[in-house]
């Protein structure tokens, strides 16, 4: 009943509000009609009276009878809602004029009505008539009267009837569907009435219907549903209580294997020290048996190098050989595993310090020539442009590397060569990382061999122990030094024509570079004769490096033909290398012959292998060969030769000859390029390797010239120099020329040169004949050459 009178109060409602907006806009619709009725009433009066007083009024204006416009105006006001009445001239001046007064019409409420005068068509004039606007009060009333009694009336019988419809038709329906669904929810059969209408209360009783049936058989099939679930569930505890039991026996014997586990454990941890300290004990042990072996070899090699220096028949020369070879292999043997046994116990440390990469490269290749040559190998080495002439690290660790894998290069090459390359591989803001590349003709390695290269006692043929000798720890050790140093090494190889290793490591910047070249020999002409292509290459590179295009000839005739054929055209060479050993002619062969055509240069040098004797190099000296020297050819070597070029070799003026001279550089390559230049002007050279060390030279000896390097350790240049002119200001003696040699030839280097002291600057490269006359201007006591003298 609740919802039954809850539905009747909204349909009524809804019902009132309906018929209120149909009602009220027509009622206004009906007030609006009926006071446009009574203003159009009202004007129409007021038009009547307008024209009776303009009609009546023209003859008394005419004749000027102002009286009777005065009676004729109060006639008219005192007919009913007519409020006043007017009489105008011509000119709009009042000629008579009356206004009722009266309380309960207001001016507000009045309507006024013009009209014209006219007599004959003449205008005289015009009347205003004010008549009372009563059409609010009108209207008001019929709406109190008429209009809201009848919507009143209308509504209420059209709501009973629409109400009285819409309950038979539709409230009751739904209300009885209602309460049959509330006994459908509580579980009751109901049949729902109405599903024989053909309306939308006959679909909804049926689909009622259907949906009663539908929920009843979900009913049932969730019921069957509920038992089946409940048995299952019922098996699954039973299963659980099964399960945990188990799992409460397992972790039973959990516990227990942890117990075991744990003893195992401790166990094993006694197992580890004691092997570390046996790990340990066998390293000392190693390292002890290898210090008491290696000390009675070196005994047993120096005394077979004493031997050699004796006066020994053939037979017993080949003796000492024999056991001086067989001691140096073992010496290796032992050294390496001692090397070996320090990287894996953890013993080694780096110690970085500044250093020439491009000398140790030329030190490993010095070592192994020897016995590379005696075996027909040539070696080369090679340093790029561009390596820094100076970088941080541990040299006697990149040394060791390096020498392993030249070594290991030599010993597997049976003929051909082994070259060896310094080369810039990335350069960043504090660190240049350098290439080391070591290629040979060897046997290569095997592609089963490969992977295990870099093990201990591996090598790369399996009977390469018995034919090449070693243990195989070379590499072993040379792979854990470059990882100690953040370097690689990796390699390249064809089984049977050769390997190509490349060793790269990481090095930080030095603070202070020196330039790695300071000599210029351009337009000295040289003739380079080797029948090895990569020798002839690199020598034509390392010349390049001092301003020379090197002539290159691959053999001895050819060689021969650009002689003579220079010595015809009246432009010599200035200097000559040649081969010692070629395969169509010998280096003194070939000189032999060249001194018969005439085309032997003035200065010649013959290069020999590390091999060579004495009586052949004194057989090259007799043909002409004013150098011999010693395979790999280094800078030091070229410089030493084509600082003599345009002297001769049995009259050369020696201009410096008497002269005292002070040589202060810290660099090892430039010192002994220029301690060579000033040597051959025949003065008497002293060295300073840093600014203090010069000037404590310079306060207890005499210069006479100075050669002053300005980037210096411990003291620069500049501060050395002041500091020698302040000594020889306070002793009073006599002044010494000092020459500033800078790498940079920047305007400030001049200035600051100058305000410290010097009397002149030299940029690098350095030429050889900027020493030889800057030598000759102080030893005539002469002004210094125009293009070194400071103003």
């Amino acid at each position: 009943m609740a919802i039954f009178f809850r539905i009747k109060r909204r349909i009524t409602l809804g019902l009132v509000g309906l018929l209120a907006a149909i009602l009220l806009p027509l009622g206004y619709v009906f007030s609006e009609l009926y006071h446009a009725e009574i203003i159009n009433s009202i004007e129409s009066k007021g038009r009547a009276v307008a024209s009776l007083v303009a009609f009546s009024s023209s003859e008394a204006i005419l004749n000027f009878q102002n009286y009777e416009l005065e009676e004729l105006v109060q006639n008219v006001c005192s007919g009913e809602d007519v409020v006043s009445c007017a009489v105008f001239g011509q000119s709009g001046a009042v000629i008579s004029q009356f206004q009722e007064t009266n309380d309960g019409k207001k001016a507000g409420n009045v309507f006024y009505v013009e009209k014209r005068i006219l007599k004959d068509g003449e205008y005289l004039g015009h009347v205003r008539v004010g008549i009372w606007d009563n059409s609010h009060a009108q209207n008001f009333s019929f709406i109190l009267t008429y209009i809201l009694p009848l919507l009143f009336g209308v509504a209420l019988i059209g709501g009973a009837c629409l109400r009285l419809f819409i309950g038979r038709t539709v409230i009751s329906p739904v209300i009885r569907l209602s309460e049959q669904a509330k006994l459908a929810e509580q579980g009751e059969m109901v049949v729902f009435e109405g599903g024989d209408r053909d309306d939308e209360i006959g679909s909804l009783s049926s689909s009622l219907e259907h949906l009663n049936s539908k929920l009843v058989q979900i009913q049932s099939e969730l019921d069957q549903k509920v038992s089946e679930r409940t048995a299952a569930i019922s098996k699954v505890n039973h299963k659980l209580k099964d399960e945990v039991e188990i799992r409460r026996r397992a972790e039973k014997d959990l516990n227990a294997a942890l117990e075991n586990l744990s003893f195992t454990v401790r166990e094993l941890e006694k197992s580890k020290d004691k092997s570390e300290k046996a790990s340990q004990f066998k390293s000392q042990f190693l390292a002890m048996i290898s210090h008491e072996i290696r000390t009675p070899m070196n005994a047993i090699l120096g005394m077979g190098d004493l031997l050699l220096g004796t006066e020994l028949d053939p037979e017993q020369m080949g003796y000492v050989e024999i056991f001086r070879g067989s001691g140096e292999l073992l010496l290796k043997i032992i050294n390496d595993i001692l090397d070996f046994v320090q990287i894996e116990s953890g013993q080694i440390e780096l110690v970085p310090v500044p250093f020439d990469p491009s000398q140790d490269v030329q030190s490993v290749c010095k070592s192994v020539a020897h016995s590379a040559h005696a075996r027909d190998i040539e070696v080369i080495c090679d340093v790029a442009q561009g390596v820094p002439a100076q970088v941080v690290g541990d040299p006697v660790r990149v040394r060791q590397v390096l020498m392993n894998i030249v070594s290991n290069a030599v010993k597997y090459t049976s003929s051909g060569e082994v070259e060896v390359c310094l080369s810039a591989e990335e350069s960043g803001e504090d660190f240049e990382r350098l290439l080391f590349t070591v290629r040979d003709t060897g046997i290569g390695i095997p592609e089963g061999q490969r992977e295990s290269l870099f093990e201990g006692f591996v090598q790369a043929d399996g009977l390469a122990s018995r034919e090449y000798g070693g243990v195989g720890l070379g590499l072993a050790a040379a792979s854990r030094l470059a990882v100690l140093m953040d370097g690689e090494i990796r390699f390249e190889s064809e089984s049977g024509k050769g390997s190509i290793f490349y060793f790269s490591i990481p090095f930080k910047k030095s603070l202070y570079e020196p330039l790695r070249s300071v000599a210029d020999f351009s337009g000295t002409r040289v003739l380079l004769v080797d029948d090895n292509y990569t020798v002839r290459e690199v020598l034509a590179r390392r010349l390049q490096s001092f301003g020379i295009d090197a002539v290159m000839a691959s053999n001895g005739p050819e060689g021969l033909d650009y002689l003579v054929a220079a010595a015809a055209s009246d432009n010599a060479y200035d200097l000559l290398f040649v081969d010692s050993d070629m395969p169509d002619i010998t280096g003194v062969d070939f000189l032999s012959k060249a001194q018969q055509k005439g085309g032997l240069p003035s200065r010649v040098a013959v290069m020999f292998s590390a091999g060579c004797t004495e009586e052949e190099r004194q057989n090259a000296r007799l043909v002409g060969a004013d150098y011999t020297l010693i395979k790999p050819v280094f800078d030091a070597d070229l410089i030493r030769c084509l600082a003599s070029v345009g002297d001769s070799s049995k009259d050369r003026h020696r201009a410096g000859k008497g002269l005292n001279i002070l040589l202060v550089e810290d660099n090892d390559n430039h010192r002994k390029i220029l301690e060579l230049f000033i040597l051959d002007t025949g003065a008497d050279i002293t060295v300073a390797v840093d600014g203090l060390q010069a000037l404590e030279l310079f306060k207890d000896n005499s210069y006479d010239l100075v050669f002053m390097d300005l980037e210096l350790p411990v003291m620069d240049g500049i501060s050395a120099v002041k500091r020698m002119r302040e000594v020889e200001l306070n002793s009073e003696r006599q002044k010494s020329i000092i020459v500033a040699i800078a790498a940079r030839a920047y305007s400030s280097n001049r200035t600051d040169s100058a305000q410290a002291g010097c009397d002149g600057f030299i940029s690098k490269p350095v030429k050889w004949d900027t020493i030889r006359s800057t030598v000759s201007a102080v030893a005539a006591k002469g002004d210094l050459p125009e293009d070194i003298i400071l103003e």
